[in-house]
């Protein structure tokens, strides 16, 4: 359905993304990494637990017990990779120590063991003399003990050495003996893992934050195919500067940000593009959202040199823009070269209307006007010239619909494919509050779904917009049930809010 258009005051922009704004996408907890981490740790503490009798004594914590407790055993580990990783991450964790120095020290330590500069080794089986490297990083040191460890001779020296370094005096072997033991007293009452799950979330912190920093992306191409759009064609699945789109080698001094969208990325030579650039901080990132506010200038001049009809929409979201930030929102959303913005909720009203106003038709509009009784090919493209769409556009859309298999022809009529019926009624619902809401009165009127992208507290009830959907779709009949669950399902994704 083609969306009204709606001109907003700088207010009501402010207004919007606060209603709107999604703080965070998820929780450290409730990721994969730090499940990962979390049972790194757990199945670390419990090897050194049995390498020291439950960590019975500050002796046993000694790097030489360990040592010697680990080459008697280490034959019958099924993965030693892994398992030589996680004890060598709870010692590091437990002592404060890091690979970043240790990398450098081990070479010096196995220096003075081995006068002559070789280490013995294994490669592919066999038994050698390799030169000591100047850095020696974990990862390399976890793969070179585990294929040394069949020659417990060779392996027990090397091995120790390391474990001295890890645990170079009496303070960092009473730490692991604390945190040891702790751990097996608390794991009696199955509640070990609550005092491993900090120290988890400050070790994967980081990778989780980066990784997070990729969702509002991933959940915008998730709504991109929701809307029939093609990855790859209609829009990029990794960032990509203007170069890089236009195959133009960059000279020595050029500089272009990334855009984490561009669309119509190539299914579309001509016409205007929307560029867009994800900014998602659920914290202060006060150094990089400075960063970006001050080249977003130059970033889109270098762009409309190539572009000059190039659209820029911002897609942000976040606590931080609704705290410390919130200058530099208020100065993305004021620049003049700034069309609009976006959040993660807003999106599927909000970004859909800034691909109707390039013109880019996508198949879901094409099938909502199929579900209005606009069968033929006559009826279609009247209805949808109509609604202001180029002929060509529309000529493309249709050809982009047989070809994914979206509508069946039959009898000179189309029909949309029954497994994408239940997501585009569920669009009808939001576009129909959308076109046909009204300004609310707060104070008198309630059981209101509220949808985004106009005045504020703009919606209808659900009388009305049952009235409304029967009005511009006839033709498709469905149960009560059916239109209870498609309006939870815009409820609960926070398409629209009830109130």
């Amino acid at each position: 359905m083609k969306l009204n258009k709606h001109i907003f005051t700088e207010k009501e922009k402010l207004s919007e993304f606060d209603r709107w704004i999604t703080p965070s996408l998820g929780d450290i907890k409730d990721s994969i990494e730090f499940s990962k981490a979390l049972a790194g740790l757990e199945d670390g503490f419990n090897s050194l637990s049995d390498y020291t009798n439950g960590f019975s004594t500050l002796e046993k914590c000694s790097s030489y017990s360990i040592a010697e407790k680990m080459t008697s055993s280490i034959s019958q580990v099924a993965d030693i990779q892994n398992h030589l990783a996680n004890v060598f991450n709870a010692i590091l964790l437990s002592t404060g120590k890091t690979d970043n120095n240790l990398k450098c020290q081990y070479p010096l330590v196995l220096n003075k063991l081995y006068e002559s500069g070789e280490i013995p080794a294994c490669k592919n089986g066999e038994l050698i003399l390799i030169k000591i490297p100047r850095v020696f990083d974990l990862d390399k040191v976890i793969k070179h003990f585990e294929a040394l460890s069949p020659y417990q001779d060779m392996f027990a020296p090397q091995l120790k050495s390391y474990l001295d370094l890890l645990l170079s005096d009496e303070q960092y072997v009473s730490q692991l003996y604390s945190l040891g033991i702790s751990y097996c007293k608390l794991k009696e009452n199955g509640d070990g893992s609550n005092l491993l799950a900090s120290i988890a979330i400050f070790q994967s912190r980081g990778s989780i934050t980066a990784k997070a920093g990729h969702e509002p992306e991933r959940r915008l191409r998730s709504y991109m195919a929701d809307w029939g759009l093609n990855v790859g064609t209609d829009y990029n699945n990794d960032d990509i500067d203007i170069y890089e789109l236009l195959g133009i080698k960059k000279k020595k001094n050029d500089k272009a940000r990334k855009y984490d969208f561009i669309v119509p990325f190539r299914s579309k030579s001509e016409g205007k593009k929307l560029f867009v650039q994800c900014q998602f901080y659920a914290g202060d990132s006060g150094s990089v959202s400075h960063k970006v506010v001050d080249q977003t200038d130059a970033s889109r001049k270098q762009t409309l040199k190539f572009y000059p009809n190039a659209v820029f929409v911002e897609y942000l979201d976040g606590a931080g823009y609704f705290s410390s930030l919130n200058g530099d929102l208020k100065k993305m959303l004021a620049k003049k070269t700034t069309k609009a913005f976006f959040q993660v909720r807003t999106a599927p009203v909000k970004f859909r209307r800034e691909l109707q106003e390039i013109d880019f038709l996508t198949p879901l509009e094409i099938e909502h006007a199929i579900l209005a009784g606009n069968n033929t090919e006559v009826e279609l493209v009247d209805f949808l010239q109509a609604q202001g769409y180029d002929k060509e556009e529309i000529y493309r859309s249709i050809g982009v619909c047989k070809e994914a298999n979206f509508l069946h022809f039959n009898n000179y009529k189309y029909a949309i494919k029954e497994g994408r019926r239940d997501i585009i009624i569920k669009y009808c619902f939001l576009d129909c509050i959308a076109n046909f809401g009204h300004s609310v009165n707060v104070s008198k009127e309630k059981g209101i779904l509220y949808v985004p992208g106009f005045s504020n507290n703009w919606g209808m009830s659900q009388t009305s917009l049952l009235e409304t959907f029967n009005r511009e779709f006839p033709d498709i009949e469905l149960s009560a049930k059916d239109i209870l669950e498609k309006i939870e399902w815009l409820i609960d994704n926070e398409f629209v809010i009830l109130k």
